[in-house]
């Protein structure tokens, strides 16, 4: 008898096991689309942030629609038009690792905290007039806690700094969070990447940066203890704008007559 009550009892939990797998499994599928959409979403917003172009209530894919997308070839300085780069963001992780689609990163001098990456990455080129105003440039690298992943403005110079934003990271709130902060994200709007030859200068420094540094305009303020995902911040940025990665790209846009040179080139 008891024998055959464990056994019924067996088969229930068993059959609320399965009819729950069922119904989470189905509930994922669904949600899935939704939820990469709303992703999608977020970083065009991010893009739009660090741009300088968004506002409340603005139709982010409407706006999206006048800017330029691709991929940049890393050390190359290559511009690979798309229309539609989102599917880089979801397969993220095959592209860093995969023998065809990415490339190493050599050495000690760029710590970023991944050895390889992809070989390709997505940028954004606004215009005015047929030329290049500003692009943005998707980065990203490892913090205390978690990899940070963000954008970065640049201007049509290729030289100045026209903001700075993280779409996805999982650093300390009130401390390495304080990257999300407006007041620290804005100190980096001016600030140049290349000095006067062409050497990689911008540098996320620990502590303030004093008024009367003759390297303020290549300096960027620290974030106040969190030292590690300082560092990280400046290996990242210094990485990505290095001639490794975006560096060849930005020195070609400040040469470009227009955004059709630069496409057709």
């Amino acid at each position: 008898m008891k024998r055959d009550s464990d056994l019924r009892i067996f088969m229930i939990v068993l059959s609320l096991a399965v009819v729950c797998s069922v119904v989470v499994s189905v509930t994922a599928v669904v949600l899935k689309p939704i939820q990469q959409k709303n992703a999608s979403l977020n970083r065009r917003k991010n893009v739009l942030i660090a741009a300088g172009e968004y506002s409340p209530g603005i139709n982010i894919n409407m706006v999206f629609d006048r800017i330029r997308s691709g991929y940049v070839k890393m050390g190359e300085g290559k511009f690979i038009p798309d229309d539609d780069v989102s599917g880089f963001y979801d397969n993220l992780q095959q592209l860093s690792s995969a023998e065809e689609t990415s490339m190493a990163i050599e050495g000690k001098k760029y710590n970023i905290g991944f050895s390889k990456v992809p070989d390709r990455m997505p940028a954004y080129i606004f215009t005015k007039n047929g030329k290049v105003e500003k692009i943005v440039v998707m980065v990203y690298g490892k913090g205390l806690w978690s990899t940070m992943y963000g954008f970065l403005s640049i201007s049509g110079d290729g030289n100045t700094v026209k903001g700075i934003t993280f779409y996805e990271h999982g650093e300390t709130p009130g401390l390495g969070g304080k990257i999300d902060n407006d007041a620290w994200q804005n100190q980096w709007k001016g600030k140049k990447i290349y000095d006067e030859n062409g050497n990689l200068k911008i540098t996320v420094i620990k502590g303030e940066v004093a008024s009367n540094d003759p390297e303020k305009k290549y300096r960027v303020d620290g974030l106040s203890g969190a030292t590690m995902t300082t560092n990280g911040v400046n290996n990242l940025v210094r990485f990505w704008m290095s001639e490794k990665a975006f560096g060849p790209f930005l020195k070609r846009i400040s040469g470009i007559a227009s955004i059709e040179e630069l496409i057709n080139e």
